[in-house]
């Protein structure tokens, strides 16, 4: 089995708080931290706390059903983890970068897209990288999600192949550039991308 540079799992899950609690179990010596989020807002608060952040996400499906007439279902919280096999490391310019790819390919937030999901990346290990959104969008619509684990891996292979993680002496080059996402071509690296967040927020679990 190959040892792919960029492992990346897709799941839902029933609860955010519960999701947000486990990720927050990090690696010892690595201080957690929100990378970026949907909201700049967010982003820059000096600290944010887990019970805060799970109800920011899941405002979207508490308003759904005075909005619709419908309870949401189940399952509604979206989970996408990133881990770094390599010896080269990713520093929160090209976490940021990755991040954006994967939202865009997945249908999560396209770009250009006000009205998308709420959504957070988190740095919870030294290596990887966690994106934790809701599927209900703030316009109180369902996400398009069609084989976002496909795209989500795709965007991954992407950007891979495009800062060289799959050259030889790294991971013996097993990748090369996927289809596009659903939504329209996934960016090059070398192609313009909005600035990453000046600052680093903490989250404290309390």
């Amino acid at each position: 089995m190959p040892k792919y540079p960029l492992r990346c799992d897709v799941r839902r899950t029933e609860s955010t708080t519960d999701l947000l609690n486990r990720l927050h179990r990090t690696d010892p010596g690595f201080a957690p931290y929100l990378l970026t989020s949907w909201s700049p807002e967010l982003t820059a608060q000096e600290t944010v706390t887990l019970p805060d952040l799970a109800s920011v996400l899941d405002e979207p499906i508490a308003l759904r059903k005075p909005r619709t007439g419908h309870a949401a279902s189940r399952r509604l919280t979206w989970h996408c983890s990133i881990r770094n096999t390599t010896d080269v490391e990713l520093d929160d310019d090209d976490w940021f970068e990755l991040t954006r790819e994967v939202l865009d390919a997945t249908g999560i937030e396209p770009d250009a897209d006000p009205a998308a999901c709420r959504w957070v990346a988190l740095r919870n290990q030294a290596d990887g990288l966690d994106i934790v959104a809701t599927v209900i969008r703030q316009d109180g619509r369902w996400a398009r999600l069609h084989h976002d684990a496909h795209f989500a891996r795709a965007a991954c292979a992407n950007f891979t192949y495009d800062h060289g993680l799959d050259a030889p002496g790294v991971n013996g080059g097993i990748y090369q550039r996927s289809p596009a996402g659903p939504n329209r071509g996934l960016r090059r690296s070398s192609s313009p991308r909005p600035d990453p967040p000046g600052s680093r927020s903490p989250f404290p679990s309390r």
